[in-house]
């Protein structure tokens, strides 16, 4: 059914004086106000029309009455729906239903019906547009309130974009958030050239340190693939979660199961992370840092141990060829193979080296990482995949959630770190996915259309 607004908009201005600035500025003083008038116009003359179809059937046939009228019935215990739709007007309610929206609070008279087949008094509209018995709110407020407390505090949310709801009111906002579900659907495998998991410090109740988890995945085009977030969890607990999601097509007969790579920089407990599913690689940036430390507590200066780890960063630096691997020359597959054995030939000799001059810190990080260094190349000899070697964009996803953490807030429990390290890294690194999950929170199905058909002075 399509209907007009005629709206009436009153202006004055001073000829030769006025400019472009202070119009615009004006115009958004009355937006918010216009909205919500216009949102009341719409919603009283739909509570009409749902009333009018309802109480008299027969002019209106059940097609033009459909999805209007579903009610319980009046003292059923059991809380069954009743099977009649028509009704008779009894007025409005006593009191203006109040909503708060993006706009603003909302107040507008609401119709009340009587039931004709159980006696059941209740507002139609109510119904009609799924707000709940006692809905103060909109959704559409929770989008705007999580959209802006991904980028600031809640007191300057409230300052700053003139939102009309509490500091509560946003914590309960984000701890209430079912934002969660986003990172529990699954995730191909065959979709992912890596996996990594990094864990970092964050302040929480009373003073206490707390430890976010984050997994992400790579895919074959480079971007981050949010697999899950995770506070004061063990790293066990965090495995079994991301094994949940990881799907991966079955292979039969002669044919081999793709392998990817687990990159991660030494975080205790992630040696044997997603054994089964993933190769391990070491951090390649981390292994001369790494190395560094070792040989510190070896006595070591940092003039003295700069060459060692110089010649490592070299080692594991193996350039692979960009194009097709089916396409590339032998020559240049040969070329790759020989720089990998001769590395870890080196890496081997400059362990017995560091054996031998008592640098046992040294060679036994060495030792520790050295079957770890090389899965990258192992998989590109394999299957021509170009797999992660470094946890650099891990390392960039941490920064973006630290820098907002310390911005918005501190102190908070689990659940509320938790949650708004997952808005941060959907929002983030996984923009269709979070605008997808709104649109399926907020029902957008493309059952209302609203444009401007003309604008005119009179």
């Amino acid at each position: 059914m399509e209907q007009k607004i005629h709206i009436t908009l009153g202006f004055k201005l001073t000829t030769g004086k006025v400019n472009l600035n202070e119009i615009v500025y004006r115009l958004k003083e009355i937006r918010d106000s216009l909205m919500l008038q216009v949102l009341e116009k719409i919603l009283t003359w739909y509570d009409t029309v749902i009333v009018e179809r309802l109480s008299r059937t027969a002019i209106y046939p059940s097609k033009a009455r459909k999805g209007l009228g579903r009610h319980q019935r009046k003292a059923d215990t059991e809380h069954r729906y009743c099977r009649g739709r028509k009704v008779r007007k009894i007025g409005y309610q006593d009191r203006l239903r109040t909503i708060k929206t993006v706009f603003g609070c909302l107040a507008v008279r609401v119709r009340q019906v009587e039931c004709c087949t159980c006696g059941k008094r209740y507002s139609p509209l109510l119904q009609a547009l799924d707000i709940a018995a006692y809905a103060r709110r909109e959704t559409n407020l929770e989008y705007e309130v999580t959209e802006a407390v991904i980028d600031t505090n809640y007191r300057r949310l409230i300052d700053g974009r003139s939102i009309d709801i509490s500091l509560g009111g946003i914590h309960n906002i984000v701890v209430g958030s079912d934002i969660g579900q986003v990172l529990e659907e699954p995730v191909e495998l065959n979709d992912l050239s890596g996996i990594m998991a990094d864990g970092t410090g964050v302040k929480q109740q009373k003073g206490k340190k707390g430890e976010l988890r984050a997994v992400i995945g790579i895919t074959r085009a480079g971007r981050v693939k949010p697999l899950g977030c995770f506070t004061n969890t063990e790293w066990s607990a965090v495995e079994a979660a991301i094994k949940k999601r990881l799907k991966q097509e079955e292979k039969h007969g002669s044919e081999e199961a793709r392998t990817i790579p687990f990159v991660y920089d030494g975080e205790p407990g992630l040696d044997s992370f997603l054994a089964g599913v993933t190769e391990t690689q070491r951090c390649t940036w981390h292994a001369s840092r790494g190395l560094y430390h070792a040989l510190w507590e070896d006595g070591l200066k940092k003039k003295q141990s700069r060459p060692q780890t110089d010649k490592v960063k070299q080692l594991v630096g193996i350039e692979l060829p960009a194009g097709d691997f089916e396409l590339l020359k032998e020559a240049d597959k040969e070329d790759v193979k020989s720089k990998y054995t001769a590395s870890k030939d080196e890496i081997e000799e400059l362990i017995n080296t560091f054996r031998g001059k008592g640098y046992h810190q040294g060679a036994t990080y060495l030792e520790n990482i050295a079957k770890r260094l090389f899965t990258h190349i192992e998989i590109w000899l394999k299957t021509g995949v170009i797999a992660p070697k470094t946890t650099s964009l891990l390392e960039r996803v941490f920064r973006e959630i630290r820098r907002r953490l310390k911005r918005i807030a501190w102190g908070w429990s689990d659940r509320a770190v938790t949650n708004l390290s997952k808005m941060i890294m959907i929002r983030q690194y996984s923009r269709n996915t979070w605008e997808q999950f709104w649109k399926e929170k907020l029902g957008i199905k493309g059952f209302f259309e609203i444009q401007v058909l003309a604008v005119s002075i009179h």
